[in-house]
This record gives structure tokens, C-alpha cells and sequence, in this order.
């Protein structure tokens, strides 16, 4: 199907630790795909066997949107159309317009 045009967002499982404030540091386990691909991981912290350490404010702003607010403990899927990744930019292997698609366990936050 047609990659959706506006940010979606579902909690596959709610966790009960702290939410997730704006301008926080966080630890998540996540991977990353494209809608068009669908298959092929671009980025995984799984893969790599460490979970990422970020600011909210270093991602692009749908991985942000994703995260804001959720609580630690919960897993998340974000569908970030291009608008709210990497636009009309490629990144990597990310193709310029790509809508994205994360699957994220939140495992720790800090402001």
C-alpha cells in the first residue's frame, strides 16, 4: 500500500517507568526501516547488541514525536513520513523522501 502521509503512532506495550520529557536523554533498543523496503533494517541497536544512548533533541523530529511522552518500559511503532524525517535529504541509505518506520523499547530516561 501507499506509505501513510501523516505521522502514526501505536503502543504495542505500556510500560510503567517515567515518561519520557522533552529535551531528555533516553536508552532505547530500536530498529529502523523504510515503508517502500519494509524488510531491510537501515539501522538496528539490536543488531549492533548495544541499546543507543541520545538526546531527544539529536533525532529527527518524528523519532522525537515518537518518544515524548511515552513512558520507559514501553515499546512503540512510529510511521514518520518525510516530513518529519529527513525530507527531500538522503541519509545513508535512506533515499531522499523515504517515510520511515521504527519499532523502539524505551529503557531509560533522563533529563
Amino acid at each position: 500500500t501507499d506509505a501513510p502521509t501523516e505521522f502514526k503512532l501505536a503502543v504495542l506495550k505500556k510500560g510503567n517507568g517515567a515518561a519520557v520529557a522533552d529535551h531528555a536523554n533516553v536508552t532505547v533498543h530500536y530498529v529502523g526501516v523504510t515503508w517502500a523496503d519494509g524488510t531491510t533494517p537501515f539501522d538496528s541497536s539490536w543488531n549492533r547488541g548495544t541499546p543507543a544512548e541520545f538526546s531527544v533533541d539529536g533525532v529527527v523530529e518524528g523519532f522525537k514525536k515518537a518518544l515524548v511522552g511515552q513512558t520507559v518500559g514501553s515499546q512503540v511503532v512510529a510511521v514518520i513520513p518525510p516530513a518529519l524525517g529527513y525530507k527531500d535529504q538522503a541519509a545513508g541509505s535512506i533515499p531522499a523522501n523515504s517515510t520511515l518506520v521504527f519499532v523502539i523499547d524505551i529503557l531509560g530516561t533522563s533529563n
